[in-house]
């Protein structure tokens, strides 16, 4: 049997100001559970499973945001309802092959890992019409190069299944979230 989640309920501020405390809970709960072993096993596994070579900081990264988009299959939130996974559920969930979630717990999960290995991502939140409502979508990024390659950020989106990592969608706002 798989774990019993946790539940925990927080009031959250309406529109962009909500997305904005959703992002800063998300990168606590990235933060807290970085640490965990299971957790960095998790990594460690995925970095060995694709062949990672030390030291190439951007396919680390892009072995982690491929592996958690082939597990996780994409399902919204209840409607009207905030809701976030911890990291141990979903992995547990993805152990045992019914891992579903949003992209919020997507990018939390892909956040947990990266940190877990020493990377330093963002998350980004992103409008897809300015000035329209609050923020859409997040997503990881992280600012990370291979050997003899420019520095610079590398979308991580694991929603976006006919698109490849890397792949960053248009947007017109967006806000980085430091984890």
């Amino acid at each position: 049997m798989g774990l019993t989640p946790k539940t925990a309920s927080v009031k959250l501020a309406n529109g962009s100001n909500g997305n904005i405390q959703t992002a800063q809970l998300m990168a606590k709960v990235a933060r807290q559970y970085s640490s965990h072993p299971v957790v960095r096993q998790l990594a460690l596994n995925i970095l060995l499973a694709h062949n990672v070579k030390a030291n190439y900081f951007k396919d680390e990264a892009l072995a982690i945001a491929r592996y958690v988009k082939s597990k996780i299959r994409y399902v919204r939130d209840i409607n009207r309802i905030e809701t976030l996974y911890s990291p141990l559920t979903l992995i547990d969930q993805i152990k045992r092959g019914v891992a579903q979630a949003d992209c919020d717990d997507y990018a939390t999960l892909i956040a947990t890992l990266l940190l877990s290995i020493g990377h330093s991502p963002f998350f980004k939140i992103i409008k897809y019409q300015a000035g329209m409502g609050p923020y859409a979508h997040v997503y990881v990024v992280v600012n990370e190069k291979n050997p003899n390659e420019e520095r610079k950020f590398i979308a991580l989106d694991g929603i976006i299944k006919d698109k490849p990592i890397g792949f960053e969608i248009k947007h017109a706002e967006s806000k980085l979230i430091a984890i």
